[in-house]
């Protein structure tokens, strides 16, 4: 985006005048004569044409101002300058400061560049964070890493296999430290076994959709390990430089909490049993997406049974399960001073505890027609 400077140049010597005198009774009512016979107003005139004309010169600010300004925010006069915050900025990957140089150097080039253009490149320089000061400036920067990673990977000739990205970062603030949490572009495999998922109807008349998350085991567990370190490592690298001394930053992979829903619908004796389960198992998934998920904060039963009933062709809910547990996270259960065995812990259904994003481990829907 870019400002716009007020227009100064928008009243000419004959409007100045005119507010002028009308402005002669607050001071004095001894000055009755406004015609311009009258020395006063003779020497009115003279200040507002004086008027007019530095309203002009002061509404004329030549691109090369804003040029020069450009220049003074990098602190370079040329490209070809290097200074110890530019080379600060080539080691630590400040993409910011880089794009602007780049602009300096088309006005180098001779590339026509209006005020508004320049405004745009200085103002988007100045608001993009550097320093890792709050949550907000620790998620935008963990973000950037990507810009990092592509850069590496065009200097090394793109090697394969593609590392993985930051695919959203949630800080926190927790005792003296600001913990990011990394999820990654890694995609997650999902399976519908050949049975329960078949268009024949049970004994009730009713069909069933089941969706399983499949994760990798064996050799493709280590790779995802081994990427899923080598990010984090990635964007500690990325942030180091940019934590104040005394601050510090955690970096660690987002706590996921594995899903498990169950759901029961009933339909119209018109509706395909076959379509609404479709239609069911796409809304449900879509929802449990961690793109947009606010960050701990738990599925609620009322929002999913809302989700439901409105999908076309479902009459009424009748029944839904959810459960979960988070994924277990040993440093934090060690600060808790969680020291007893699980088998210690007495009979009875355990206790759901969220952390996190969510994470859909299985999904079951079973729909059947109203008799």
């Amino acid at each position: 985006m870019s400002f716009e400077l007020p227009d100064l140049d928008t009243r000419n010597s004959a409007v100045l005048q005119a507010e002028l005198i009308r402005r002669i009774p607050q001071f004095t009512r001894l000055w009755t004569d406004y015609n311009e016979s009258d020395p006063g107003i003779t020497l009115l005139q003279l200040l507002c044409w004086l008027g007019e004309s530095l309203l002009y010169q002061t509404n004329a600010i030549p691109i090369q101002t804003q040029q020069n300004f450009l220049r003074e925010v990098l602190g370079l006069a040329f490209t070809s300058n290097t200074t110890d915050y530019s080379k600060a900025a080539d080691k630590n990957y400040d993409f910011a400061f880089q794009s602007l140089r780049a602009v300096l150097g088309q006005v180098e080039a001779g590339t026509p560049l209006n005020r508004a253009q320049l405004q745009h490149a200085v103002l988007n320089y100045l608001a993009t964070p550097y320093l890792a000061l709050s949550c907000d400036d620790v998620q935008t920067l963990a973000l950037e890493t990507n810009q990092m990673i592509a850069a590496q990977q065009a200097k090394a000739g793109n090697p394969t296999p593609e590392p993985l990205l930051v695919k959203r970062a949630d800080a926190q603030v927790s005792d003296e430290a600001t913990s990011v949490y990394i999820l990654s572009n890694a995609l997650w495999a999902y399976q519908l076994p050949a049975y329960p998922n078949t268009n024949v109807p049970d004994a009730q008349g009713g069909l069933q959709r089941v969706l399983l998350l499949q994760k990798p085991s064996g050799s493709a567990a280590q790779a995802a390990a081994q990427a899923q370190s080598q990010l984090l490592s990635q964007v500690n690298t990325y942030l180091a430089p940019r934590v104040l001394l005394g601050s510090r930053v955690n970096v660690a992979p987002a706590q996921l909490t594995e899903i498990n829903l169950s759901v029961a619908v009933r339909c119209p004796p018109y509706a395909v049993l076959s379509v609404v389960l479709d239609a069911l198992l796409a809304s449900l998934f879509a929802y449990f997406k961690p793109d947009t998920w606010t960050y701990d904060q738990p599925p609620l039963l009322e929002n999913l049974s809302l989700l439901i009933e409105r999908v076309p062709g479902v009459s009424a809910l009748e029944d839904i399960e959810l459960s979960y547990a988070p994924t277990a996270q040993l440093p934090t259960y060690a600060q808790l001073g969680v020291n007893f065995l699980i088998a210690d812990l007495p009979s009875g259904p355990p206790a759901m505890l969220y952390r996190g994003l969510p994470q859909l481990r299985s999904l079951e829907i079973y729909a059947r027609s109203a008799s």
